[in-house]
């Protein structure tokens, strides 16, 4: 794999985590624009966005684990 596949692979991960956080922005204010005040919908919005932004940081950990791989076999 080339470095700059790996780099190409960081960016639409990192990309997606930027999008959670958009996401869990909005998510945490009703349809007028106010903070929601309930604490239980609070903690499950964070928990969902916690869980996609942990899929996205464990796929760049596979992908660089997959890229030492390869360059350990002597390709590239």
């Amino acid at each position: 794999m080339e470095t700059f596949r790996l780099s190409s692979y960081y960016l639409i991960a990192c990309d997606r985590v930027h999008q959670v956080m958009d996401d869990l922005y909005e998510a945490l204010h009703d349809e007028d624009g106010k903070p929601l005040t309930d604490l239980e919908s609070v903690i499950d919005i964070v928990s969902s966005s916690r869980k996609e932004i942990y899929e996205e940081l464990d796929i760049i950990k596979s992908i660089v684990a997959e890229y030492e791989g390869i360059q350990g076999r002597g390709h590239k």
